[in-house]
């Protein structure tokens, strides 16, 4: 199984990217899972405070705080990394493509390492920012920002960019 890891910031293209990987690889005739690490927490959300997982606008002070108490809290700073690995070992047997869609820190990466992912930062400061200053603050949105491991970063593109970018990315992995 070959798994892609993408990180960046929140409305940097994550998701974006993640379809258009998840896209190249079913017309392969590929069968491709996207995920996130975020996922517990998103269910958490759904249970604690009824969010239904699409709504906007996110929920994201709850989101970020949640987060941080199950890795800061909980003394299980590797909680959502554990999850995603045994998860992993089940998708394994199911799945061509794995694509982990929200990678935001460094461990999350490094974590991973043993299974050799292509790891793929997104960046993209050309639009405003819709979270608040407390939002943009928090750990999650800067965790990566000096972290350089990634095999590959697509800055500032425009989404056909991006594209053209990973048809390349894609291509040289097959």
């Amino acid at each position: 199984m070959k798994i892609f890891v993408v990180g960046g910031k929140s409305g940097s293209g994550k998701n974006e990217v993640a379809k258009m990987i998840e896209e190249f690889y079913t017309y392969k005739l590929k069968k491709c899972v996207v995920t996130e690490f975020s996922k517990y927490i998103k269910l958490f959300a759904k249970e604690l405070i009824g969010w239904d997982g699409v709504s906007s606008p996110k929920p994201r002070k709850f989101l970020q705080d949640f987060g941080s108490y199950v890795r800061h809290s909980s003394n299980d700073p590797y909680y959502f990394i554990r999850r995603m690995k045994e998860d992993i070992a089940i998708y394994e047997h199911f799945v061509d493509i794995l694509i982990i869609s929200d990678v935001r820190f460094p461990s999350e990466i490094t974590e991973l390492e043993y299974l050799h992912p292509l790891t793929i930062k997104v960046e993209n400061n050309l639009e405003v920012s819709d979270l608040s200053l407390q939002e943009q603050a928090h750990e999650t949105e800067h965790a990566l920002d000096n972290f350089t491991k990634f095999d590959y970063s697509i800055k500032d593109k425009s989404l056909n960019e991006m594209r053209e970018i990973l048809k390349k990315i894609v291509e040289e992995e097959l």
